[in-house]
């Protein structure tokens, strides 16, 4: 009787003793689960045929690609300066992709307080291959001001540019384009008017401002608009496309100058520059 229960005692030990090793090893690997050496062969079998395969580019097409992402520009081919004042703004991001992808450039007239607000945005006009021009600190009409307060308005819009993008802006708007011969030599830089008004600020319609455009512009022009309506930066969906087709250039006041063999004079005024 007492070898019975003794027996039966050791089986009880026995039994406890591989449940609490089964618990140990569930406890360490609680996301195993078994493969039976079928599914791991079918498993081996569909990595073989289907592998994964990184898509490589052969340094010589990169350099392909990057040639002809790069501007050129035919001196003997009509060309046009797009202008935009009164921003940077949320739209004009819009303006700039719009330029990139039909391998254009313009020129952006930026005023120094919009500026500080949106210094990725200029800093993305000049990576963008774009030009930055200056519209003064806060759009004040320079021919009422002091010559202190003029050069206040000048030299503080410089310095928001050059600390939002590192770049020295050569060029002068005057809000209005109200200046004179006097304020023209004070200011002492290049004087940027324009030949081609779409008077966007007035009409706020993007397809008023395409057909004045597409209606209106001739080679060497400089067209005037503002990057802070969204009419604009529709209308140039539109036209930007448009006026490459009909064989334009779209390029910056800079570049326009210098194809044209036209030096930009401090304190001379330019409106367009046909050849």
């Amino acid at each position: 009787m007492l070898n019975k229960v003794l027996s039966t005692v050791m089986a009880v030990i026995m039994i406890f003793s591989v449940n609490t090793g089964s618990a140990v090893v569930n406890e360490e690997l609680p996301n195993y689960i078994p493969v039976s050496d079928s599914e791991a062969e079918s498993r081996e079998a569909d990595v073989i045929q289907n592998p994964t395969v990184e898509k490589v580019v052969p340094a010589e097409k990169e350099e392909e690609n990057e040639e002809e992402s790069k501007r050129t520009i035919d001196p003997d081919k009509p060309m046009i300066a797009l202008t935009f004042d009164d921003g940077p703004s949320k739209y004009t991001p819009e303006i700039l992709d719009t330029l990139k992808n039909n391998n254009s450039s313009a020129t952006f007239f930026v005023l120094g307080q919009e500026a500080d607000k949106y210094k990725d945005t200029v800093k993305l006009i000049i990576e963008e291959g774009s030009e930055v021009g200056n519209h003064t600190y806060n759009h004040k009409d320079l021919t009422k001001l002091s010559d202190e307060e003029i050069s206040n308005q000048i030299l503080s819009t410089e310095g928001s540019i050059y600390d939002s993008s590192g770049y020295v802006s050569s060029l002068v708007r005057p809000p209005y384009g109200a200046s004179n011969a006097t304020l023209n030599k004070k200011i002492s830089r290049p004087i940027i008017k324009w030949s081609v008004d779409t008077r966007d600020w007035q009409s706020r319609d993007a397809q008023k401002v395409t057909i004045h455009v597409l209606n209106t512009v001739k080679d060497g022009d400089i067209v005037l608009m503002h990057d802070i309506y969204k009419s604009t930066a529709d209308a140039s969906k539109i036209f930007i496309p448009k006026l490459v087709e009909m064989g334009y250039q779209l390029v910056t006041i800079s570049e326009l100058a210098e194809y044209r063999g036209l030096p930009l004079t401090a304190g001379q005024q330019y409106y367009n520059m046909p050849k």
